[in-house]
C-alpha cells in the first residue's frame, strides 16, 4: 500500500537533526503546540524534528520547555527552518 503524502512528510521530518539540538537522526516528529485549538493535535505538516531529550526530556517541549528559552526559539520559527530544510532537500538547492 503507498503510503500518504502526510506519511511520506512524518518520514522526511524524522529523518532529520534535531532542530534544537543538532542531535543526528532519526528524530521524532513533534506536532507543534502553538496555534492549536486546545485538544487538537497540529495537522502532519506542522511538525517539526526533535530528539528524543528536546522532545520529550524534563526540560524539552513536553517538559519545562526550557531548552526552548535557552535556544531563544518558539515552535513556529522551528517549523519555518523544518520547512526550508525540507524545500532545500526536495528541490536539491
Amino acid at each position: 500500500m503507498s503510503k500518504t503524502p502526510e506519511q511520506q512528510h512524518i518520514e522526511r521530518v524524522k529523518s532529520l537533526p534535531c532542530c534544537l539540538c543538532g542531535h543526528y537522526p532519526p528524530s521524532d516528529a513533534h506536532h507543534i503546540l502553538e496555534g492549536r485549538i486546545k485538544g487538537r493535535k497540529a495537522g502532519d505538516f506542522c511538525t517539526i524534528p526533535l530528539c528524543k531529550d528536546c522532545h520529550q526530556g524534563q526540560d524539552g517541549v513536553h517538559g519545562t520547555q526550557a531548552i526552548m528559552k535557552v535556544m531563544h526559539e518558539n515552535e513556529l520559527n522551528l517549523l519555518d527552518s523544518t520547512l526550508k530544510k525540507l524545500f532545500k532537500i526536495y528541490t536539491n538547492r
